[in-house]
């Protein structure tokens, strides 16, 4: 605990200031998993908000060779993007192009998902704050614990939900912006199946990794409940009261050896 003095120039007197400052709980299994989480919440977010990709499907005419680039990112909402493909082959000078738009939206489950993650940023940068500067706050008042806990449940619960959830949603962004099942929605290559193919579906890293980060988050804020209850007073021993005698009756004096052996028929020979 550091002490630091402050003297008024008005009235002369002095004025302490305490901090309680505890830097030991950072070392600790409690604190320094909420600093992990703090790292990971930030990387599930950021690989999420920041996709960006492009699907790239080749046109093969007689008369000429085109690659056509679908563009998407970050929130998913795929109606949004306009996918500009060559109206027809045929012997012209001039492409003509059709624009196309498609009615897919997955932009609930990868918001939550991020929501989950910025959520958990803010709440470990506001806990591990309370963890160092106001630790006696933490220690002294039962109820600070017991918040502690009730928001790892929900943010646990956030994380398990989220990750599933944004797993099925990395599948079907795979799935639908796939240009080989763009194909029966575009004229130019249902006239011909030939026409169309499938040059670069995308590159999912960034999505594949904060799967992970994810999950990781999911299994952090599960195995940190444990040590976040030790703090509660759920969790401590409470000892039961000694029996005491009940007023009026006197308690019997103990029972000396010689008279134990008298009562069980002989006496103890020293």
């Amino acid at each position: 605990m550091a002490t630091r003095r402050y003297r008024s120039a008005n009235e002369g007197t002095a004025t302490f200031i305490n901090m309680d400052l505890n830097l030991r709980v950072m070392i600790e299994p409690r604190g320094f998993i909420r600093i992990i989480q703090l790292v990971m919440s930030i990387f599930a977010f950021a690989t999420t908000a920041d996709f960006e990709t492009v699907a790239t499907m080749e046109i093969k005419c007689k008369e000429y060779e085109k690659d056509v680039q679908y563009k998407f990112g970050y929130p998913f909402k795929l109606g949004k993007n306009e996918l500009r493909v060559p109206e027809k082959c045929g012997n012209t000078s001039v492409i003509t192009f059709k624009t196309y738009t498609f009615p897919f939206d997955f932009s609930s489950n990868a918001e939550f998902f991020v929501a989950s993650g910025v959520l958990t940023l803010m709440y470990t940068s506001g806990i591990i704050f309370i963890y160092v500067f106001m630790h006696r706050l933490y220690t002294t008042n039962p109820m600070t614990p017991v918040v502690d806990l009730l928001a790892t449940v929900i943010l646990s619960i956030f994380w398990f939900a989220g990750s599933c959830a944004w797993a099925q949603g990395v599948s079907d962004v795979k799935y639908y912006t796939n240009p080989s099942n763009l194909f029966h929605d575009i004229d130019i290559c249902m006239d011909d199946a030939q026409t169309c193919s499938t040059k670069s579906p995308g590159n999912f890293a960034s999505l594949n990794v904060s799967l992970i980060f994810g999950f990781g988050n999911c299994m952090l804020w599960i195995s940190s409940l444990w040590f976040v209850y030790k703090e509660t007073s759920f969790h401590q021993q409470v000892q039961p009261p000694a029996m005491l005698p009940q007023m009026g009756q006197q308690q019997a004096p103990p029972m000396q050896d010689q008279d134990l052996g008298n009562k069980m028929g002989g006496q103890y020979e020293y």
